[in-house]
């Protein structure tokens, strides 16, 4: 007996549109405006160190307020935004918000109103990425839910890689191309998003049969859930620190002649220039390996509810942040970043699979799950900046075995609360 028998659920065949299914829409929808965002992201920094004539404290602070913002904005909206009925207009404004005000930075040379519209824009963004999570995730039957996150994970993965491929040699020769570039990506996104249709008209309905199957799975999920929230709040702040902080590591690296392949005693005077281009590189493999760890979890099911999984791609993690406090090999940097985009995979992926087992609060749970991203991203940022101006910018990163295993110890504490709780 279906729960919503009342309605008549449109075939997908009807939905498709451009040779593309809804939910395909949405991954392309994904995919460009990730491209955005890592763009603007990219190029921040070297704006402010070219441009500006500042330095890794104030990027750091540019993207800490960002991820302060993306935060607020997320934590705030998820008391509503589950009410709208149709949830991707939430991505219309976000976009659009986008759009304006980081297509303003360029115009100025002032700090203050320089960093007024990187976290205005950012701040927008927040209300964007749950209603792509929420829209796929009110697929009723776990195994397909968990294809769509996946087509949707792989391709906000894979377009943070590409844009920043891009957009790095775009700066190089002039530093306003790359957001006329993220302007092009955003407006595809707008148009994308208008032809998708309302979650509750294109998906099939759940039986009552298929209900009683899925509640074992369900509590399993709601237990591991806040765990899975730590995960994520400890990999963003991997990736908040190697975006704020390390561009102007390697920057200082490359303008010193001191960048290596491995440990060879001659520099390549090719690879001591461009450093834009070169921090590209790292970005594109750490989307990549993300972008690869969201596919095969999205096609597998061995990962559901193991915590040895989390623990050893944090511990992997937290060394590969360690070698980048030391390292002066783009090889070693290219492995880390790799480590780094792995998990982050690993951790966002649990966090957003777990959050959708509850039809009725996933659009909420989704906005509380980018709180989490932002919340990280500024820790990492703000926190890897502060102790860089007192201790230099190596120390931080030499120090973050230590913090993923007091990460880890939480999460266990969390699951162990959690399913005492249900018991």
């Amino acid at each position: 007996m279906s729960h919503c028998a009342d309605r008549n659920p449109a075939s997908p065949s009807d939905w498709n549109r451009w040779g593309m299914t809804p939910p395909q829409r949405v991954a392309l929808v994904a995919f460009l405006f990730s491209g955005a965002v890592n763009s603007a992201l990219l190029v921040m920094p070297f704006f402010l160190f070219n441009q500006m004539n500042q330095g890794a404290t104030l990027s750091g602070i540019f993207i800490g307020l960002a991820s302060l913002g993306y935060t607020l904005a997320s934590l705030f909206s998820s008391r509503f935004v589950a009410r709208a009925r149709h949830g991707l207009n939430w991505s219309l404004f976000g976009v659009t918000g986008f759009l304006i005000f980081l297509g303003a930075m360029p115009a100025f040379r002032t700090p203050f109103l320089c960093g007024f519209f990187f976290v205005a824009a950012f701040t927008f963004s927040a209300f964007a990425w749950p209603a792509y999570h929420s829209w796929v995730g009110a697929e009723p039957f776990p195994e397909a839910r968990a294809r769509h996150m996946s087509l949707v994970n792989v391709a906000w993965s894979t377009g943070g890689a590409a844009g920043p491929l891009l957009a790095g040699p775009f700066y190089e020769i002039d530093f306003r191309f790359p957001y006329l570039f993220i302007a092009g990506l955003c407006l595809l996104s707008l148009v994308l998003i208008a032809s998708v249709p309302p979650e509750k008209s294109y998906f099939v309905c759940l039986s009552s049969d298929s209900t009683q199957s899925r509640r074992a799975h369900d509590r399993a999920s709601e237990s591991f859930l806040y765990s899975a929230w730590c995960a994520t709040f400890a990999a963003h702040i991997t990736v908040g620190s190697t975006r704020a902080v390390f561009p102007k590591q390697l920057d200082e690296l490359i303008s010193t002649g001191q960048l290596r392949y491995l440990w060879e005693s001659h520099a390549s005077a090719w690879l001591n220039s461009a450093s834009a281009s070169r921090f590209s590189w790292l970005a594109v493999i750490m989307g990549l390996a993300t972008g690869l760890t969201f596919f095969i979890m999205g096609r597998s099911a061995w990962w559901h509810h193991r915590f040895s999984m989390l623990v050893v791609i944090q511990l992997f993690t937290g060394a590969a942040m360690w070698s980048l406090g030391y390292t002066h090999s783009i090889i070693v940097m290219l492995i880390a970043f790799s480590a780094i985009g792995m998990n982050l995979g690993v951790a966002f992926f649990s966090s957003v699979f777990y959050g959708m087992a509850n039809p009725t609060t996933k659009h909420g749970r989704a906005a509380i799950n980018e709180g989490v991203v932002g919340l990280g991203g500024m820790t990492g940022s703000l926190g890897f900046a502060a102790v860089g101006i007192y201790a230099g910018l190596n120390l931080p990163f030499r120090l973050m075995p230590l913090v993923m295993i007091a990460i880890i110890l939480l999460q266990w504490c969390l699951i162990r609360w959690r399913r005492s709780g249900e018991a």
